[in-house]
């Protein structure tokens, strides 16, 4: 009888158990989806091409218009869009060809020109190079800072989604007087930072005014993804 009641007693305790884990496991927080992208290569990028155990092949070279690369060795490769890891892989295995062991190291020696385009109420709207880090603020401040009649608190920041159409998301710049965490958001190639109006009553409308009427889209390429599609009148706003 006591071994019966010892079994059920155990029975109960690691049926609570159980469910002690599962509720732990499911309170943990699930990993970020919104990191930053990696690096990936393109058109206009300059790379140095260094092979460990055969120096006297190194190349430098700039990545073209196309997308390509000429090698003496490998030829012409496609390496616009690849990340600086992909890339060696991939020149690792054409090298194969007529070296035993090769080993790939690829350097940025220089990036084409990025950009990112700023509008709104600032005191310089237009479009601002890239040249290292930069932030919602940063571009802000190359923007001249924020006229009068725009909202000091808050900018609308559209990129490019992963199904290559514009979305676009408000970011705080202060709180109580305070720097936001959000106006350090790190800017991408091609991103678009608006500041409103105070007190805007729309947003949709003010971004087709400032942003398809007013990008001077020849300027670049990258930015396209703003007009593109059948739903080009509407970019959604979180």
């Amino acid at each position: 009888m006591r071994t019966t009641r010892y079994l059920q007693l155990a029975a109960v305790r690691f049926a609570a158990a159980i469910v002690v884990c599962a509720g732990l496991h499911a309170q943990t927080p699930a990993a970020p989806t919104n990191a930053e992208p990696p690096f990936r290569l393109s058109p206009g990028d300059t790379i140095d091409v260094r092979l460990f155990f055969n120096p006297e092949l190194n190349e430098s070279a700039q990545i073209r218009p196309d997308g390509y690369l000429s090698l003496h060795v490998a030829g012409e490769v496609l390496l616009a869009g690849k990340t600086v890891a992909e890339a060696s892989t991939m020149l690792e295995d054409l090298y194969k060809k007529e070296i035993r062991t090769p080993r790939v190291l690829i350097q940025v020696r220089s990036y084409a020109a990025r950009k990112i385009y700023i509008t709104g109420e600032v005191l310089k709207p237009g479009l601002v190079n890239i040249a290292g880090p930069m932030t919602v603020l940063d571009a802000i401040g190359e923007a001249g800072g924020v006229k009068n009649t725009g909202d000091r608190k808050l900018a609308v920041l559209i990129r490019k989604g992963a199904d290559g159409k514009p979305e676009g998301r408000k970011v705080a710049l202060f709180i109580h007087g305070t720097m936001s965490p959000e106006a350090s958001t790190q800017l991408r190639p091609f991103d678009v930072v608006m500041i409103p109006e105070s007190r805007i009553a729309r947003i949709d409308r003010w971004v087709d005014q400032h942003i398809r009427q007013l990008i001077p889209i020849n300027a670049s390429a990258g930015f396209t993804y703003l007009t593109q599609g059948s739903n080009a009148a509407t970019i959604p706003i979180f």
